[in-house]
């Protein structure tokens, strides 16, 4: 039992010493920002019959989102997470449904302006009000256990192999930098120095799966275009297509294209999902 104390007790001291280093290069406490795998395909799940697609590293390069954030009720301690992590409530962790597993996030209490970084171990919130649902500790630190939601922005960090921080959090991290080691550790010219506003706005995207042919998806695309231009792709999968669209400002465009979808050709049964 003494051992067992000892060696859990080293832990918490290890855990304690890597996030008191974000605190002293960044100004913001958090989680320790050290090299994780890259994440360079895109994955996807079902959550109670609601599709999800991950993102990748390269596609998050400038995420920045504001949404309200809640946090992990107590009896999930000691839950293990979507990668494997233990639920721990004294870790400055979070889940999202779509940011890549291991990346980091700048999370800012919109209300008094308190910062946090969180690593992304968990998949969630699965309520379609909410962004973000992070630790207690991480709930804590931007002042948000009594009120148990708030309004965050939600800022992405990657940190590649040679310990290089990219990502749209990273002009946060330069106003709050306190040394010179943690400002040599910025890529300020991989991430946008300001994150474009409709990055912020646009929080929803659509994927149209079970396209038959090229010329459907091309013309899917040219219809959907009449309806609102938005940035568009077709993917081929297997023996079908999809369509992605991106940059959809709200929830009443969402409803407008998907009304443009039900009038086109039903024979195709295209299955759709919305995310952000």
């Amino acid at each position: 039992m003494k051992l067992k104390f000892l060696f859990t007790l080293s832990i918490a001291l290890i855990t304690s010493f890597s996030q008191a280093e974000t605190l002293k290069h960044f100004g913001i406490n958090g989680a320790y920002l050290e090299p994780q795998p890259a994440v360079k395909k895109e994955g996807s799940y079902m959550i109670n019959g609601v599709g999800y697609t991950t993102r990748t590293n390269d596609d998050t390069i400038d995420y920045s989102r504001e949404g309200t954030a809640s946090y992990y009720h107590n009896d999930l301690e000691g839950s293990p997470t979507a990668n494997g992590e233990i639920y721990h409530p004294t870790k400055f962790t979070a889940a999202h449904k779509t940011l890549p597993l291991g990346s980091y996030a700048v999370v800012t209490n919109l209300r008094n302006n308190r910062k946090v970084i969180v690593k992304i171990n968990d998949r969630g919130p699965f309520v379609k009000t909410r962004l973000i649902d992070l630790s207690k500790r991480a709930a804590q630190e931007i002042g948000m256990l009594n009120s148990g939601v708030a309004r965050v922005r939600v800022e992405a960090l990657q940190v590649d192999k040679n310990g290089k921080i990219t990502g749209a959090g990273v002009p946060t991290l330069v106003k709050n930098a306190r040394t010179k080691e943690g400002l040599q550790r910025l890529d300020t010219k991989a991430a946008s120095s300001e994150v474009k506003k409709e990055n912020i706005s646009s929080g929803f995207r659509m994927r149209i799966m079970n396209i038959k042919t090229q010329k459907q998806a091309d013309e899917l695309i040219k219809k959907l275009n009449s309806v609102k231009k938005l940035k568009s792709s077709v993917i081929k999968k297997g023996n079908s297509f999809e369509v992605h669209l991106e940059n959809i400002a709200n929830k009443a465009e969402v409803y407008r294209l998907k009304n443009a979808l039900s009038k086109l050709d039903k024979r195709q049964n295209l299955t759709v999902y919305t995310y952000n």
